[in-house]
C-alpha cells in the first residue's frame, strides 16, 4: 500500500466479493454463538467469531479464500471513519457529573497505564533481547486494547513508514487479543465478583438469559431498533441516514485533500500522511458539526438516533470481521514475544488500576462500573455493554448511561493522548530520545490527571471500601 490508504489500487469485483465473504463470515459466526456453548458462555460476539473462521481459510490462513491483508486493511481504515460519522451524527448527550466525568477520566487513565506499561516492556526488550525491536509496538498497546481495531490498524500502519515493518496488523492483533481480554476475561471477573457478592444486583444463584447467550431474541420482545423520520414513499429512512454519512465523509475526503494540499505548499509534506491516518478525527468533528447545523436549523428530526446507532453497529460488525482476518501469521510470529508480554502484563495492569479506581472514584455499583470500564478498555463500548448486562440485565443502574455520557467526553479528553503517540515520529523521526521524552510525558499526564481529580474532588485516595 501506499503513503495513503485512499492509493490501492483495488478492483470492483474484488471489493464486491470481499463484502460478501463478511457477509458470509457473519453469519457463521451467528450459527456457532447459537450452537456452540463454550461461546455463549463467554459471550463472544457473532463478529469475531466470524472473523477467526475468516482469518482460518483467508489469505493469511488456508488461502481458500482471496481476502489480502492490504485490501481487508482498506475496509477497517473507512469502517473505522464511517462508525465515527454516525457516532458524530446521533443525538447529542451533554450531561456531565460524577458519574460520567469519573468514567472518562478512568478511560484516560486505563489508556496512559497501557502505554505506560508498553514502552517499560518495549525498552527492557530493545536493552536486552531484541536490539531491533521497533520501539513503537509498546504504543500499540493503548490502541489496541482501548481504542480498537480501526484506530490501531490505521496509525500503525502509518508508522510503517518509519521502519515499523508490519505496524497495522501489529494494531490488529493487540485489538484482537484485547477483545479476548474483554470477553473471556471480562466474564471470568463477573463471575468471581458473582460469588464474591460484590455485584449490586445478581446473586450467584442468577443466570443470564438463554436470548442472550445464544444471541437470537426468542422468547422476549425484542429491542426497537429506531423510528422512521422520513416517509417510505419518498425514500427509504436507513437509506436517508446512510447517505448522510456518506456526505459527511466526502466533507472529510475534501478537507483531509485540501489540507494535504496546504501542507504540502508549505514544505510539510512529511505530516500529510499522519493526518490522512488520523481521519477519523476530523470525520468525527464534521459530523459534530453536521448535526449542530441540524440542530440550529430545526432539522434534527431528519436523523433518527436509533437507525444511526445501528447503522454504526453494521460498520462496527464488518469492521471487526475484517479486522481479525487481516492479521498476518508471518507478522504475529515476528513479534510474537512482545505482543504477548505487553498484552499479559498491559492486560493485568489495566484490571488493577480499573479496580483501584472504580472503589475510590465513584459512589456507587463500583462493581458494575469496573465491570463496564474493563470491558471497554480491553474491547469496545459494544464489549463493555454486553459485560454490563450480565450484571445489570434490566439496566436499572446508571452505569449504562454514565457509560454513554462518558464516552464522548473521554474521546476529546484522549485526543492529546493520541497526539502524545506521535511524538516520536513527527519531531525526533522515530530516535529512541522521543520514545523516552513520550514515556516521560504519559507519566507527568497521569500523575497530573490524579491530581486534577482528586482536587475536584472526585477522586478519594482512601477509598470508600467494598460494597
Amino acid at each position: 500500500m501506499g503513503s495513503n490508504p485512499w492509493d490501492l489500487d483495488v478492483n470492483l469485483h474484488a471489493v464486491v466479493l470481499d463484502f460478501m465473504f463478511l457477509g458470509t463470515f457473519l453469519l457463521v459466526g451467528t450459527a456457532l454463538r447459537r450452537y456452540v456453548r463454550l461461546f455463549q458462555r463467554y459471550l463472544i460476539p457473532n463478529a469475531l467469531i466470524g472473523g477467526f473462521a475468516a482469518l482460518l481459510v483467508s489469505t493469511q490462513g488456508l488461502g481458500w479464500v482471496d481476502m489480502p491483508s492490504d485490501r481487508l486493511g482498506l475496509y477497517v481504515y473507512h469502517l473505522l471513519a464511517l462508525t465515527f460519522v454516525a457516532l458524530g451524527l446521533r443525538k447529542q448527550k451533554n450531561r456531565w457529573g460524577k458519574g460520567p466525568l469519573s468514567k472518562a477520566l478512568a478511560s484516560l487513565a486505563s489508556l496512559l497505564v497501557q502505554a505506560i506499561v508498553g514502552l517499560i516492556v518495549a525498552f527492557v526488550l530493545v536493552y536486552t533481547l531484541y536490539p531491533n525491536l521497533f520501539v513503537g509496538t509498546g504504543l500499540m498497546v493503548p490502541l489496541g486494547f482501548g481504542m480498537g481495531p480501526g484506530m490501531a490498524y490505521s496509525i500503525g500502519r502509518n508508522w510503517e513508514q518509519f521502519g515499523f515493518a508490519g505496524g497495522g496488523q501489529v494494531g490488529l492483533t493487540f485489538a484482537v487479543i484485547g477483545y479476548l481480554f474483554a470477553f473471556i476475561g471480562g466474564m471470568a471477573l463477573v463471575n468471581w465478583g458473582i460469588r464474591t457478592r460484590r455485584s449490586a444486583l445478581i446473586d450467584e444463584g442468577d443466570e443470564v438469559s438463554e436470548d442472550v447467550r445464544i444471541g437470537v431474541y426468542k422468547t422476549t420482545p425484542p429491542p426497537v431498533a429506531g423510528y422512521l423520520p422520513l416517509s417510505s414513499e419518498a425514500i427509504e429512512p436507513m437509506a436517508f441516514q446512510f447517505a448522510l454519512i456518506g456526505f459527511v465523509y466526502l466533507l472529510t475526503y475534501g478537507a483531509l485533500w485540501l489540507l494535504g494540499e496546504a501542507l504540502t505548499a508549505a514544505g510539510l509534506g512529511g505530516f500529510v500522511s499522519t493526518f490522512w491516518s488520523l481521519h477519523f478525527i476530523l470525520a468525527l468533528l464534521i459530523a459534530l458539526a453536521v448535526r449542530a447545523v441540524l440542530d440550529r436549523t430545526g432539522r434534527a428530526y431528519l436523523v433518527d438516533s436509533g437507525l444511526m446507532t445501528r447503522t454504526m453497529g453494521v460498520f462496527l460488525d464488518f469492521l471487526i470481521v475484517a479486522a481479525v482476518a487481516a492479521i498476518s501469521f508471518v507478522v504475529v510470529q515476528a513479534y510474537w514475544l512482545p505482543i504477548l508480554l505487553m498484552s499479559i502484563l498491559a492486560g493485568a495492569a489495566t484490571i488493577g488500576l480499573l479496580y483501584w479506581l472504580c472503589w475510590r472514584a465513584f459512589d456507587d455499583y463500583h462493581f458494575e462500573r469496573f465491570v463496564e470500564l474493563f470491558g471497554e478498555m480491553t474491547g469496545t463500548i459494544n464489549s463493555a455493554i454486553i459485560l454490563l448486562r450480565v450484571t445489570d440485565p434490566e439496566f436499572k443502574t446508571p452505569v449504562a448511561e454514565d457509560a454513554a455520557y462518558g464516552s464522548g467526553i473521554s474521546f476529546f479528553a484522549g485526543l492529546p493522548l493520541i497526539f502524545m503517540l506521535q511524538m516520536p515520529f513527527l519531531y525526533f523521526q522515530n530516535r529512541v530520545e522521543g520514545y523516552w521524552l513520550t514515556l516521560l510525558g504519559f507519566t507527568v499526564y497521569l500523575v497530573l490527571l490524579l491530581a486534577v481529580w482528586r482536587w475536584i474532588g472526585f477522586l478519594d485516595l482512601k477509598g470508600p471500601g467494598r460494597k
